[in-house]
């Protein structure tokens, strides 16, 4: 689909300047993640004295490139955002997105270490939910700075970790007022964002909602059937971000409402899996782990097709699996590769964890 996509009245410059030919190159290295790390045994990831070795360290190398993308020669910007850290020449366009990596991290760093916590300890407030949230704030602040929905999406599941590891509800209905504060002065007083819930809600002819609109002539112009792979027209300069935000709709116009309700239907068949692995895990980390991750996922999918679909205004989101982008993709393929981990070890016994 991102080759079908991509296509466009721009000259294709530089062979790795290709989107379709980076992706194919991302695509293999992500094939590659889900065949050899689903047989990485998951419960490794819980294993220390204090705390969970590797996701404490992967969490913290992923702060310090999170924190790298403001370094001037180091960092990236596009369109006044940082988000990117660029590797080796700039000719090749090597870029990684740390954002994606935290998010990640996060998730599986709250779930080992709320899943060695006892009952008592995960209930309480100083030496559970205080720390988790003062982490959660830090990860969240620092993103948020770099993609606001990529930020919006980790909040959620960080709250969605917590309450399925067993933090009370009224301890997590704390965050509700600093998630509203961080809405204010990140949406309500930031122009273009307001601007996009606005022209959504009340006049969607204004300047604002130009990607819903052609979004939603793609999809209504493919029809039932679609007018075929590599036939789509609005991908030529009309739909903005094709082959990242809006995807779904490239896909739309091309394979129809057939098409779209095939894909749908894959994904909430993903969704179910995953949630089957979660409910079936042999312990509670794997519980957790799939769970979280799981519901990652499955999120922002279905965020990427409300936005698509004009019943949310545009947020960043691509399509996991599906948009362009190869640090979404590897690492989404990791996730992937770390539910599947769980399991297929399930029913058997978890190894003592020191």
């Amino acid at each position: 689909m991102v080759h079908s996509a991509v296509a466009s009245v721009a000259p294709p410059g530089r062979w790795y300047g290709r989107v379709d030919v980076r992706h194919t190159i991302f695509a293999g290295m992500g094939a590659l993640v889900l065949l050899i790390c689903w047989r990485f045994d998951y419960r490794l990831l819980v294993r220390g004295k204090r705390l969970p070795v590797i996701p404490a360290v992967l969490l913290a190398v992923a702060l310090i490139c999170g924190a790298m993308v403001f370094v001037p020669g180091i960092g990236r910007s596009v369109g006044g955002y940082h988000r990117w850290i660029r590797l080796g020449p700039s000719r090749y366009q090597i870029q990684f997105q740390p954002s994606e990596l935290i998010k990640i991290s996060l998730l599986v760093f709250l779930a080992g270490w709320i899943s060695r916590k006892t009952h008592a300890e995960v209930r309480s407030f100083r030496r559970t939910f205080l720390p988790a949230a003062l982490l959660t704030t830090l990860c969240v602040g620092l993103v948020i700075t770099q993609d606001f929905g990529t930020a919006a999406l980790m909040g959620v599941a960080a709250v969605v970790t917590l309450l399925l590891g067993g933090v009370p509800w009224y301890h997590v209905g704390l965050l509700a007022p600093p998630a509203a504060v961080g809405f204010w002065a990140t949406v309500v007083c930031v122009p273009h964002r307001w601007g996009r819930i606005t022209a959504l809600l009340e006049n969607p002819l204004v300047s604002a909602a130009y990607q819903p609109r052609q979004a939603r002539l793609a999809i209504l112009s493919g029809g039932w059937f679609g007018k075929g792979p590599g036939n789509g027209m609005l991908k030529l300069g009309f739909l903005p971000e094709d082959t990242t935000d809006f995807i779904f709709s490239s896909f739309c116009e091309e394979w129809g409402v057939v098409g779209a309700l095939l894909l749908m239907g894959l994904i909430v068949v993903w969704i179910y899996a995953a949630r089957k692995t979660a409910v079936r895990a042999c312990d509670g980390f794997g519980r957790l782990l799939a769970g979280a991750l799981g519901f990652l996922i499955g999120i922002q999918a279905i965020g990427h097709l409300a936005v698509n679909l004009v019943v949310a205004p545009p947020t960043g989101m691509g399509l996991p699996f599906m948009s362009a982008g190869g640090t979404a993709l590897i690492l989404m393929s990791g996730a992937a590769a770390l539910i599947v981990s769980v399991s297929s070890r399930r029913g058997v016994e978890p190894e003592d964890v020191p």
